[in-house]
């Protein structure tokens, strides 16, 4: 699918060493857009993602700790010297730190969870707002399926988290739709990235696609798809504050 409204955007997607983020850069640079790609600690993973980016379009890589207020200033000064502009910023950078039972977490790992998913979306949003607003960009924040059913065991805190950011992406999408700017969140299913080879079994990854009325799990293209849906002015230009589920009905509700 060409999205003929993509061509010559920039985009910003944060979190793109690896997976989702990795396959949305590449996607959108397909459609001819400059692409920043931001990894935290994983350089050689970015370099990767972005020589793939650098194959259809051209992009830039950045570096930052997204929980890190004056990092995340940095990162999208240089986005925005690098491209001339923001048009759409993609809040995928996240992720669960450990399985750990609430009963047992320390206050610390709880704050580090909310601060890797929740505060590095409201940090990077904040920062880009005046640029978006030039642009009337759009906004796409990664949230996930745990958010909905409040994760497996030990991720009960991460799913607070990811519901945090579905939450967040309504009140922004209120709060910023008069400047002409749009929000929306993807909410992934279980997707077959290395978050998953990291923190699920064989067995579990095996048994939640059997349970899934589409017959397998998803991949980081099925969910960088969506949210090159989401990003298209042309395509989904009246939605806002919504989530796209991709999780092959995994989780539904009316």
């Amino acid at each position: 699918m060409i999205y003929e409204d993509l061509k010559d955007k920039r985009v910003l997607v944060t979190g793109s060493s690896s997976g989702i983020g990795a396959a949305a850069a590449v996607l959108f640079a397909g459609q001819g857009a400059f692409v920043g790609v931001h990894y935290f600690q994983t350089k050689d993973g970015g370099e990767k993602t972005l020589a793939e980016v650098k194959k259809y379009s051209d992009g830039c890589l950045l570096q930052a700790d997204m929980r890190d207020e004056g990092q995340v200033e940095r990162l999208i000064a240089d986005f925005v010297k690098a491209a001339g502009g923001l048009d759409i910023l993609i809040n995928n950078a996240g992720t669960l730190l450990g399985r750990v039972d609430i009963e047992a977490m320390p206050t610390e790992h709880f704050e580090d969870e909310f601060a890797t998913n929740v505060k590095s979306a409201f940090l990077a949003t904040r920062v880009a707002l005046p640029y978006l607003k030039q642009s009337k960009g759009c906004i796409v924040n990664v949230g996930s399926v745990a958010g909905h059913h409040g994760g497996g065991s030990g991720s009960g805190i991460y799913a607070s988290a990811k519901a945090a950011v579905h939450t967040m992406t309504i009140a922004m999408a209120k709060e910023f739709g008069p400047a002409g700017i749009r929000v929306n969140t993807m909410v992934p299913g279980l997707i077959e990235t290395r978050f998953h080879e990291k923190f699920s079994t064989p067995q579990r990854k095996a048994a939640v696609a059997k349970d899934t009325p589409l017959g397998r799990n998803g991949t980081a293209e099925d969910v960088a798809k969506g949210i090159l849906f989401l990003s298209s002015n042309d395509a989904a230009g009246f939605i806002t504050g919504e989530y796209l589920a991709v999780n092959g009905g995994l989780y539904m509700r009316a």
